[in-house]
């Protein structure tokens, strides 16, 4: 809930496309094979990979090591970093889905501002869940430092880069 929900409720408040009406019709399956290869080939991976990165670095930022158990701090500033880079990359994951055909960067960024508050609301609920002392320690979580934050930061980025190469390779094969 604490992740996309909101933002995904605002994708259905997307403006139609208008050349959806022009194409053949769609008979497939809801879910195909090539949404299934965006979402656990391409989108899921570059999210994970940073959402690990951030918890590792700040795990090893606080003096942890292969075989040594963190500290309970350490360990919930890290869990604090991996959910930051959770929400950041879903949060990025809602712009990418806004076209299946075209990079981010060229669907209009005020074309839905129900996506706009959706994600801002999100953001401000990032910041109470790993900020607010009593929930973060109800949700096994911390405020992450500086670097964790600088690395959850990195799965905007990778989630539109990683859609971005697999959008132009898609492009190629038509």
């Amino acid at each position: 809930m604490g992740t996309d929900l909101l933002p995904a409720l605002a994708l259905g408040a997307e403006p139609a496309n208008p050349r959806t009406m022009r194409g053949p019709t769609r008979t497939g399956a809801l879910i195909e094979r090539r949404l299934l290869l965006r979402v656990f080939g391409v989108l899921g991976p570059a999210e994970a990979l940073v959402e690990m990165a951030a918890f590792f670095t700040v795990l090893s930022l606080g003096g942890w090591a292969l075989g040594v158990e963190p500290s309970t701090a350490v360990l919930a500033a890290a869990s604090g970093a991996a959910f930051a880079a959770v929400v950041l990359g879903q949060l990025a994951n809602a712009f990418v889905c806004r076209s299946e055909t075209r990079w981010a960067g060229r669907v209009p960024l005020l074309g839905n501002r129900l996506l706009l508050w959706a994600v801002t609301i999100e953001a401000i609920m990032l910041l109470v869940f790993v900020g607010f002392p009593p929930l973060a320690r109800l949700l096994g979580g911390a405020f992450p430092p500086a670097a964790g934050w600088a690395m959850a930061a990195l799965a905007i980025p990778a989630v539109v880069g990683a859609d971005s190469v697999h959008k132009a390779w898609q492009a190629r094969r038509r």
